[in-house]
């Protein structure tokens, strides 16, 4: 079964109706089901069902859903604060003031990150700047500690590449390398792991800091921690035309991307010697090429050595069926083996038992 497709101008209900403030998603859906709402006067209970809230009614109990007025932010998140989906109202709170009827933060920065965060009700834009295929990027400004060299980064890259699965961003460029710490940025295109800061952690340049620069056409500059700011007329304007150029696919990266071609032709690569054969050496293949190999060794027209004591296969050899035993043979065939005896047998069980055994492994000796 193929996913709907939403067409142009039109937007499923429920989305329209999450954007309006009706709740999420999953609560607009069970108002549909309830057959709550209505379009164009006809009463909807099946989900998928499309609509374009500038030219159709719809009505929820009654009320006619107007979508409230487009509001775009930014704010600098500082270092320490939280905006999972629990925290982000409280972030929100802090740093917008005023009341603003379903604001969400865009993108995601961990506790311990800091820098530029969206704050929108455009459902559309948010989708638009945080979805990989639109190719909108988005640059860090790392601090680490100590100086890194452009092999070092170059090792940095290759670790990155795969701990993403193949990710997509540029090469790390190396601003300013000083004794005691240097600046990284990373442009990427989709969100950076986690595992970054162990990554970096491994080469020796540990993080302090780690701040989100720029969003597609948005930037930060010199915002300071904890201050929001709403967008101006001439911004919103630029961030519209940015996202209807994404929609329309015609944004492309703007630099080369990292890739696992590039790693053997990398002079500042790090070269990873494969072995050929694991420790105990090749495998033989076999015992009859085990065998061919070792008279290989041994040269053409050799024969195998015979064992101390036995004769080879051109000398004389005596038959099988009259062998005699050796002297030694026949010493250990005669002496009893002891460890082989069996126990004495005792056929008597019971209250008795125990003087029959006394009477056939015989008494103690008493002590003087």
């Amino acid at each position: 079964m193929q996913p709907q497709t939403e067409t142009p101008g039109k937007e499923r209900l429920q989305k329209i109706l999450a954007r309006a403030g009706f709740g999420s998603r999953r609560a607009c859906e069970e108002l549909i089901v309830d057959g709550r709402v209505s379009v164009n006067g006809t009463t909807v209970s099946v989900l998928g069902t499309q609509a374009d809230i500038s030219h159709d009614v719809i009505l929820v109990d009654g009320e006619r859903v107007r979508l409230p007025q487009s509001s775009y932010w930014i704010a600098n998140k500082p270092k320490g604060v939280a905006v999972s989906e629990r925290e982000a109202e409280k972030f929100i709170a802090d740093v917008i003031p005023g009341e603003h009827p379903r604001l969400f933060t865009v993108g995601r920065l961990d506790k311990g990150s800091c820098g530029l965060m969206f704050v929108t009700n455009d459902g559309r834009v948010a989708n638009i700047l945080t979805h990989p295929r639109y190719k909108v990027p988005k640059s860090y400004r790392l601090t680490v500690r100590g100086e890194v060299s452009f092999a070092t980064a170059a090792q940095i890259e290759r670790a990155l590449y795969y701990a993403m699965n193949g990710g997509r961003f540029e090469r790390i460029r190396v601003v300013r390398a000083s004794r005691h710490q240097s600046i990284l940025r990373i442009t990427a295109y989709e969100s950076l792991p986690g595992s970054l800061r162990d990554i970096c952690l491994k080469f020796d340049h540990p993080i302090s800091l780690m701040e989100r620069v720029r969003i597609g056409p948005l930037e930060l500059r010199d915002l300071a921690p904890g201050v929001s700011r709403k967008l101006r007329t001439q911004e919103i304007q630029a961030l519209q035309d940015y996202c209807r150029r994404a929609e329309a696919f015609e944004i492309e990266y703007e630099h080369d991307l990292v890739s696992s071609e590039k790693f053997g032709r990398d002079a500042h690569a790090p070269e990873f010697k494969r072995k050929k054969h694991g420790h105990r050496g090749p495998r033989a293949g076999g015992q009859k090429q085990a065998m061919a190999q070792a008279q290989e060794r041994r040269g053409p027209g050799s024969r195998r050595r015979p064992r101390d004591g036995h004769e080879g296969r051109a000398g004389a050899r005596p038959d099988r069926g009259t062998r005699q035993p050796s002297v030694d043979e026949t010493e250990c065939e005669a002496r009893p083996d002891p460890r082989r005896a069996k126990p004495p047998s005792f056929e008597r069980r019971g209250p008795g038992a125990r003087a029959q055994r006394r009477g056939q492994m015989g008494r103690r000796r008493p002590r003087d």
